[in-house]
């Protein structure tokens, strides 16, 4: 899947942000035991987040999280949803994790754009489009990193991360094929499309150099 966005602390704070990822990961289960209570709640979930989208801005959603009650009850009252069951407050927060994703979403497709321009300019060869983490974290903090060939959108995802059974360091790079005008994550590309991973750096480092010749090619 393509690497998250970077956040920013100064977007929402850190406790806002687990609450509201919390609330989707306490309601999404809830299919495996009431599956008609899971489509009532989704169904609110994104009625409320097409709501948010008035707020473009993470400064201004998180201020919007102070009436989420209200605003919450307005959407329901003008669709005439059905939440009976429904945890309203679990399924508004869950709501405003799904707006805030698409915010910072948008953020970084803009910021990808605006670097893909640039390194056109500059012709350069390869762009880097993400980046998250740190190498000297890695893996306590996981690392991802996001390149494209600007020749044709061939794309290189890398990445650290812990392995969760032995919380040892996992090494891994795969090829992806991206839009060459915005950099949006297409599909795997071709026969370097599964993820290769290493259990240390140095072979990692060298098949990385490898692929990236490799995709520069016609």
């Amino acid at each position: 899947m393509p690497p998250g966005p970077p956040h920013s602390p100064e977007d929402v704070p850190d406790d806002v942000l687990l609450r509201w990822r919390a609330a989707e990961e306490q309601l999404y289960p809830v299919v495996m035991v009431r599956p008609d209570l899971y489509e009532r709640s989704i169904e609110l979930v994104r009625s409320v987040a097409d709501e948010l989208r008035a707020f473009t801005t993470p400064a201004a959603l998180l201020d919007a999280f102070a009436d989420a009650a209200e605003i919450a009850a307005g959407v329901i009252r003008r669709e005439s949803l059905a939440v009976e069951g429904v945890d309203l407050g679990l399924a508004t927060a869950a709501a405003f994790s799904l707006r805030y994703r698409e915010l910072i979403g948008e953020v970084a497709r803009g910021h990808a754009i605006e670097r893909i321009r640039a390194a056109r300019e500059q012709s350069d060869e390869w762009v880097l489009l993400h980046e998250s983490g740190t190498l000297d974290q890695a893996p306590a903090v996981p690392y991802r990193r996001l390149e494209m060939h600007l020749g044709g959108g061939a794309g290189l995802h890398v990445f650290v991360q812990q392995d969760p059974g032995t919380a040892a360091p996992v090494y891994g790079v795969e090829a992806v094929q991206l839009d060459p005008h915005t950099g949006d994550w297409l599909h795997k590309a071709g026969p370097w499309a599964e993820p290769r991973t290493f259990s240390r750096p140095e072979p990692w480092r060298d098949f990385i150099q490898e692929l990236r010749g490799r995709l520069a090619r016609p």
